[in-house]
């Protein structure tokens, strides 16, 4: 059941973009503003305000990078507390902190469900997202920058 639970967490980590680069575009066109996490995995919607894109292969690496990076950071953890904090207080807050997590995630499936865009073809909800490409075919240069807690 844990082995389920850090790649859930993971999956709120990237859709929060608790810790994300944001590229915005510069050029002759009009361009969406593309997030990552580290890798792109989703776009804005041009047409509207309250409606994204997402790469699943953009996200399915993010969710196993952060996965990665949790199961260490939980071992690490669970490590401190057999060996410094063996009082069950600790082992409670821990587990709070978990429950919290896994209904942070849950709030951000829920409202990301609800502005996901429609369709499942390119320009849509899509396999991969290749800004490199799209910006240099447009004649688009894109810059990424650091961004915490965006929505």
């Amino acid at each position: 059941m844990k082995y389920i639970i850090i790649p859930y967490i993971a999956l709120g980590l990237v859709l929060s973009l608790v810790i994300g680069i944001e590229y915005n575009c510069v050029g002759q066109e009009m361009f969406p503003i593309y997030y990552g996490c580290p890798f792109v995995f989703k776009e804005k919607s041009l047409g509207s305000s309250m409606e994204y894109y997402y790469s699943i292969s953009g996200l399915l690496m993010n969710v196993a990078i952060w996965s990665i990076l949790l199961f260490f950071i939980r071992f690490f953890i669970l490590q401190l507390i057999e060996k410094f904090f063996k009082k069950r207080v600790v082992i409670i807050i821990y587990k709070s902190v978990i429950g919290m997590m896994i209904l942070f995630t849950t709030l951000n499936i829920l409202i990301d469900s609800s502005m996901i865009g429609h369709g499942f073809k390119k320009g849509f909800n899509y396999w991969y997202m290749n800004v490199d490409n799209e910006a240099k075919a447009w004649g688009m240069k894109c810059d990424g920058e650091l961004v915490i807690f965006k929505r």
